[in-house]
């Protein structure tokens, strides 16, 4: 394999088909509602039914990360990602299938529990199988393929619109269940997470998946002292570490991590750009831009994030995690300022001429907006939190930081198109403020953990297990004294 693209990658790659069903899920749902036939079809649904089919998708995603800690630990992280996807199969079908709105809610209910069960899953699953100085790339994985999934609902929803029939709509919501069936189908093809086989006493099954993610035929030696790396503090967490939600917040130095893992998808999702990716049709209205143009416009902004999401594979290992989580903020913050005062200065009046070149500028600092968030927080969303918590706690962790993702999510994308309506550009300022909070919080309070290892982490944030029983007298050189360790 080349020195970007291994064996892990590729695993990730696949695993992140949930990332571009919660892409692809988000972005399809607007343009299939447009449609004449699925008008005509729901008895011209009322602002609040269409209101309800799009909230509702969010909801089960994060009823989808509530299950992730329980469903990841006890089944193992494939089993979970496996389960995730039946629930993605059946919502596709209900929607593709649906004869009244209240099938459409259940089967975006449905595809949003598949969402938040796969999404909160497969970062676990590519950071645990990851090598350090690749773990970067193979977390963010995840978002190259969210971006391609928007990508995918652009085009698919534009090449639909010239069917006559239900198919205009129908269609769409089918394809929803392709990538769902092929996550399913072949999710066992490859290896459980060792850290995870490790964690339910499987020592020989987490060294053979080691020797398969990682072994080139000459490496014995890193892969048995990953493995005794691996062994030694997983056996300590065991007897240091019960796990649960109680034990997630148990200890300063776990609710610190917690905080950090969280704040980093709050951050994201007040940079502005759910907002932007939701809202754009009512930003490019608010510039006279014609239907037919807006449409345009909006399908030119989604091949944008699929490049950069790629470009951050190549610098997500090269660059600190905090400058680039502080740097992408910063870059938000300014951004959301051009749009504010150009918007503010430049007014579209519906029958007045309007400024084309304050036009054009307002348009490329949205283009501007997805193309940082897509290098700099979208991924590192995948890779920081992931990372941040031990093996025992690592899916209850990541569970709850993908609640505070999507519920934060849903604040956004109901507070947003009231407060458009209520004050125009104005609300514009609140993403100039958020960002710039977020970008001092990065620089102030963030631990960078480019370069450490999972279990280096630990000692970082001073919540090492081997090492805590090593000072009571019960490790020895890596090894761990209990009666209760059945490694």
């Amino acid at each position: 394999m080349s020195r970007y693209f291994s064996y892990t990658l590729f695993c990730s790659l696949y695993v992140s088909i949930g990332g571009f069903l919660y892409g692809y899920d988000s972005g399809i749902i607007t343009p299939s509602m447009v449609q004449r036939t699925f008008v005509a079809y729901f008895d011209n649904p009322t602002p609040a039914q269409k209101g309800a089919i799009v909230a509702c998708f969010q909801v089960g995603a994060l009823l989808g990360s509530l299950g992730v800690g329980f469903a990841s630990d006890r089944l193992g992280r494939r089993r979970t990602i496996f389960l995730g996807s039946l629930f993605g199969i059946l919502g596709g079908a209900i929607m593709c299938g649906a004869a009244h709105i209240a099938m459409l809610v259940i089967g975006r209910i449905l595809l949003g529990v598949c969402v938040g069960l796969v999404t909160g899953t497969a970062p676990v699953y590519a950071s645990e199988i990851a090598k350090v100085e690749e773990r970067g790339r193979i977390s963010a994985a995840q978002q190259l393929m969210i971006a391609f999934g928007f990508l995918g609902a652009n085009w698919c929803g534009y090449g639909f619109k010239f069917l006559t029939s239900n198919a205009q709509w129908r269609g769409p919501f089918g394809i929803q269940m392709i990538p769902a069936v092929v996550l399913a189908a072949g999710i066992f093809m490859f290896p459980e997470s060792p850290r995870w086989l490790m964690m339910v006493d499987r020592p020989q099954d987490a060294r053979n998946a080691l020797l398969r993610f990682h072994s080139n035929g000459s490496n014995h030696e890193f892969i048995e002292q990953e493995f005794e790396t691996i062994r030694a503090h997983v056996a300590a967490e065991k007897l240091m570490i019960k796990p649960g939600f109680r034990s997630a917040v148990s200890t300063p130095a776990r609710r610190h991590r917690l905080a950090l893992g969280s704040g980093v998808w709050i951050c994201a999702m007040l940079s502005g750009i759910s907002f932007i990716q939701y809202f754009q049709p009512s930003i490019y209205a608010s510039l006279n831009f014609s239907v037919d143009r807006q449409l345009l416009v909006t399908g030119l902004y989604g091949s944008m994030a699929p490049v950069f999401c790629l470009l951050s594979l190549f610098i997500v290992d090269r660059v600190n995690r905090v400058t680039m989580l502080g740097g992408g903020a910063a870059a938000l913050s300014v951004l959301f300022s051009v749009i504010t005062a150009l918007s503010a200065r430049y007014p579209a009046i519906p029958g007045q001429p309007v400024n084309a070149t304050a036009q054009y500028f307002v348009v490329a600092s949205v283009f501007a907006i997805s193309c940082v968030f897509s290098a700099t927080l979208g991924p590192l969303g995948w890779v920081v939190p992931p990372e941040l918590f031990p093996t025992q706690l690592r899916g209850i962790g990541n569970s709850l930081v993908h609640v505070c993702h999507y519920g934060t999510s849903i604040m956004i994308s109901q507070a947003s198109p009231v407060g458009l309506a209520k004050i125009g550009w104005r609300y514009y300022i609140l993403f100039i403020c958020t960002n710039a909070a977020s970008a001092v919080l990065f620089f102030t309070c963030y631990k960078e953990t480019r370069g450490l290892t999972l279990e280096e982490i630990d000692k970082l944030f001073g919540d090492d297990a081997v090492e805590e029983l090593k000072a009571e007298g019960r490790a020895v050189d890596g090894s761990i004294k209990s009666e209760t360790m059945k490694v």
